[in-house]
């Protein structure tokens, strides 16, 4: 069977029919589909900075936290060193004090020795 020049027709027409309403269907779709992903562009947009703030705010805490426990480091370390230093300053003091005595007296006995050590003058 053999179609006719009216058939040929009446099929190129319902495909014309069928590819307008496909394109209809196609472009709404596509508009829609647009819709949707410019909708979850703005939610991811806003999800992102919501973390961008939380993740700055959470940092900040975390330095300001850091920088609390250094200075708490820095000033156990400095009380601890003065703890220290300050007897051991002291002792220097003392020692100073004492190596001075010692030296001084050195002097006087070391003068000593060499006054009786000296050959006495000839007779005249």
């Amino acid at each position: 069977m053999a179609l006719t020049d009216e058939d040929k027709t009446w099929f190129a027409a319902q495909l014309g029919v069928l590819r307008a309403e496909s394109s209809e269907r196609i472009n709404a779709l596509r508009a829609e589909f647009s819709e949707h992903v410019s909708a979850l562009r703005a939610g991811f947009s806003e999800q992102l900075s919501a973390l961008r703030a939380e993740f700055i705010q959470r940092l900040e805490a975390q330095r300001i936290e850091l920088s609390d426990r250094i200075e708490k480091s820095e000033t156990t370390l400095l009380t601890e060193f003065h703890k220290w230093a300050s007897p051991v300053e002291l002792r220097q003091r003392s020692h100073a004090a004492a190596m001075r005595a010692f030296d001084a007296e050195l002097e006087a006995v070391s003068e000593r020795v060499t006054k009786l050590e000296r050959p006495a003058p000839p007779a005249a």
